[in-house]
Parts: structure tokens; sequence; C-alpha cells
């Protein structure tokens, strides 16, 4: 009875050794499985984060490589017209710009000119300061044009049509009958001249971003030499100015009626011939009435 009872102990002791061992390798395997989802939660993470920070890169070095066309309009007002004018042609060369117009005006009230001159970019802000420290500036616009959007888009299709272009020139290699010769010459003629001219306007918007545009207007009146001091004159030779100003005003305005009677003589004559000869028909008609 005993042996029995020993036996049937051993029995109970051995099976429940083996279930908990299979629970322990249970346990083992849930927490194992348990771990590899939080491990690829983490690399995806991972993943997100650093794509994150791609785009912010990409987007950060777009805004910092802006193709910005800088302008700007200067009116000022001068004493010596002909110095200035060569001071900032000076500073113009001086920087490695260039003038791309330059006139100058002179009537009878004052004397001005207009320079319209190209400095690089990075010198724009630099010309434009001295432009204005040359005479007392009354006017002053600035303004600038993104053309970023534009410039990828013409660098693109630039792009797209080499391609074409290349592809076209492979394909007229293969070519075997003139009738395919004739077509794919024709195509590649129209490519090569919408490429040239997107090339033509991709080097002008370039050449517009690399050079600012400064527009100069200068002006002098003809009577501030007369008038620079006159604030600090005493009351008979401000008087005397004054008079000898109204003469002057008075002679001008009889010289232009007297330029303007001569410029009109020959047409006043010809219209006193027509009159006379009318009167005179008139006349000669009622005396044989």
């Amino acid at each position: 009875m005993k042996k029995v009872l020993i036996l049937f102990l051993l029995v109970i002791f051995c099976v429940s050794g083996c279930g908990s061992s299979s629970s322990k390798d249970a346990a083992s395997v849930e927490s194992q499985q348990n771990a590899a989802p939080a491990g690829q939660d983490g690399m995806s993470q991972s993943i997100a984060g650093d794509l994150s920070e791609s785009e912010v890169g990409a987007s950060a070095a777009q805004l910092t490589d802006r193709k910005i066309i800088l302008n700007a309009e200067v009116r000022i007002r001068v004493e010596d017209i002909e110095g200035v004018c060569e001071k900032i042609k000076d500073k113009t060369m001086e920087l490695k710009g260039y003038l791309n117009d330059y006139s100058v005006h002179t009537n009878e009230y004052n004397a001005n000119a207009d320079i319209s001159l190209k400095v690089p970019s990075p010198n724009y802000q630099e010309m434009l300061d001295f432009v204005i420290e040359q005479g007392k500036s009354d006017y002053k616009r600035e303004y600038t044009n993104d053309v970023t959007t534009q410039y990828i888009d013409l660098e693109a299709r630039m792009k797209v049509l080499r391609a074409e272009e290349e592809s076209l020139l492979n394909l007229l290699n293969q070519a075997k009958t003139v009738e395919e010769i004739l077509k794919i010459r024709t195509q590649i003629t129209s490519t090569r001249q919408e490429r040239e001219s997107l090339e033509g306007q991709f080097k002008a918007l370039s050449n517009s971003v690399e050079y600012a545009t400064i527009n100069v207007s200068i002006y002098k009146p003809r009577n501030s030499d007369a008038n620079v001091n006159m604030e600090n004159l005493n009351i008979f030779s401000r008087s005397w100015s004054g008079l000898i100003y109204g003469l002057n005003s008075l002679t001008a305005k009889v010289g232009n009626i007297i330029v303007f009677f001569f410029t009109a003589l020959p047409t006043l004559i010809l219209l006193g011939i027509i009159v006379f000869a009318v009167i005179y028909i008139k006349r000669r008609r009622k005396h044989k009435d």
C-alpha cells in the first residue's frame, strides 16, 4: 500500500512540473511578442522623425535660395549736376556694375539727368546709399520681385527639352526611311527652338537676379544759384534782387512775345493778303451793282 501511495505522489509531482514549465514558456513567448511591436513602434517613430527633419531641411534650403530681383528709384536735387553724374558713374564701375541708360536734359528753367544703372546684388545697398548722399533726396522707392517659382520652372522645362532632344537624336540615328528621318528632324527643330527660347528667358532672368537696378533722376533748378543765400541778405539787398528778378521775368516774357510775333509773321502776312483780297473783290462787285 505504501508503494502505491509513493508511486501516485511521484506521478502528481511530474505532472505539476511539466505544467509549470509550459506556463513559463508561454509567458516567455508572450513577452517576446509584446516586445516586438514596441520595437517596431520605436523604429517607425525614428523613421518618421528622420523624414520630417529632412523635409524641414529641404524647405529651409529653398527659402535661403530665393531668387529675388532688387529695384530702386531715387530722385535727388543737386547743385553740380555734371559732377554728381560723374561720381555716380565712377562708383558704379568701382562696384563692378554698368550703366544701362544715361541722358541729360536742359531747358530755360532747369537741368536734369536720368541714369539707369545695374550693380551686383550684394553691392545694391552700398550703391543706393552713395547715390542718396550726393544730394537732397525728395523721392525714394524700393521694391523687389520674387521669381523663384519662374526660375525653377524654366530650369525644369529646359531639362525636359534637353532629354527629349537627345532621345530624338538617338531615334534619328536608328531611322531607316526618308520619311522617318524627315519627321524626326522636324521634331528636333521644334524642340531645339523651344529650348533655345527658354534658355534666353532663363539668361535674362538670371541677369536680373544677379544685378540690381537703380534708376536715378537728378535735377538742378536754374534759379537756385541766385536764390541760395536770399534769406541771409538784408531787406534792401533782397528788394533789389526781387526787382532784378521781376525785370528779368518781364524781359523774358516780352522776348517770348517778340519771338512769337516774328515766328508767326509769315502766316499773318498771308492771312492779311487773303482778307484784303476778299474785301477788295466784295467792294468791286458792290460798285458794279
